[in-house]
């Protein structure tokens, strides 16, 4: 059976996926995370990992990759060109760089700006996960949640409804909300990535 790995920059996008993902893999697939614990150290240290990688699909297994990092205040193209060179120089095979046809073992995925912008994609999983919030009214804004300032928005609206009114707990966030999620009705264009990357997969 194939084996997906996800590499993850922080916690709450590890506890995010694992609500998710059994969810999109539904049975096809085996899957685990892997938490880099931050951005800068998972760029640093993916050459290595992807060559072990590599190795390892040269031995005859079975393994699909996924790189999913935020976009901060990155620019998307070059950090995607970045990400695809990576793996190119690895000798591996992107999906990108088949544009989808034939075999590909790395897909590299961009949340923009932030994961918060997936929980914002899903007014019904927001809903779900914080009962004073059914008869809210939600901003516009929340149709396009890939359009900026992404957990800021997100924590000003749940602040100003009585919710994580001095933090905003991001994993707690992640627990809470993702486990309600719908992976098919979400509007975040690069959560709906995402989830096309792991389907091309499987």
């Amino acid at each position: 059976m194939t084996r997906i790995e996800v590499l993850v920059e922080e916690s709450s996008m590890e506890e995010a996926l694992r609500q998710l993902l059994p969810r999109i893999v539904n049975g096809r697939a085996t899957w685990k995370t892997i938490n880099m614990r931050n951005k800068g150290r998972l760029i640093k240290e993916l050459p290595k990992r992807l060559r072990a990688y590599r190795r390892q699909i040269d031995s005859g297994e079975d393994l699909r990759i996924i790189v999913l990092v935020d976009r901060d205040s990155d620019d998307c193209h070059a950090l995607k060109r970045r990400l695809e060179s990576i793996a190119r120089e690895a000798g591996l095979i992107t999906k990108a760089a088949t544009q989808g046809q034939g075999l590909f073992h790395v897909v590299t995925r961009i949340a923009i700006e932030e994961l918060e912008a997936w929980y914002m994609g899903d007014i019904d999983a927001l809903k779900a996960a914080f009962s004073s919030l059914k008869s809210v009214k939600f901003p516009r804004n929340f149709s396009n949640p890939d359009n900026g300032g992404t957990w800021e928005r997100l924590h000003r609206f749940l602040k100003r409804n009585g919710i994580y009114r001095n933090s905003f707990p991001k994993i707690d966030a992640a627990r809470r909300i993702a486990k309600h999620m719908n992976p098919e009705k979400n509007l975040s264009r690069s959560f709906q990535a995402f989830r096309n990357g792991v389907e091309a997969f499987l």
